[in-house]
């Protein structure tokens, strides 16, 4: 598995920021504001998988960092409206 997720890094990292993405988004429309911290422990591995990669240059990197960084402000925003939405 490991060797899998640092062979094609960028792949494992979108793949895994979608997956969080979907998860804190149920979070939020449930209510569980816990679930976003899940941001934290993605934010590592991405970090992880960016040092420990195979053939990792500066455009796969940008690509892994905007997509982390994407899922965090949509995630943000969203959670900022649905908060804001109910009083």
């Amino acid at each position: 598995m490991k060797s899998m997720i640092y062979k094609n890094p960028v792949i494992s990292v979108v793949v895994i920021n979608i997956i969080t993405f979907i998860m804190c988004m149920y979070g939020i429309n449930e209510r569980a504001y816990a679930v976003t911290m899940l941001i934290i422990v993605v934010g590592i591995v991405n970090r992880r998988i960016i040092d420990n990669g195979e053939n990792i240059d500066k455009q796969k990197k940008t690509t892994m960092f905007i997509s982390f960084f994407l899922i965090l402000i949509i995630q943000f925003a969203y959670a900022m409206y649905k908060i804001n939405s109910t009083h």
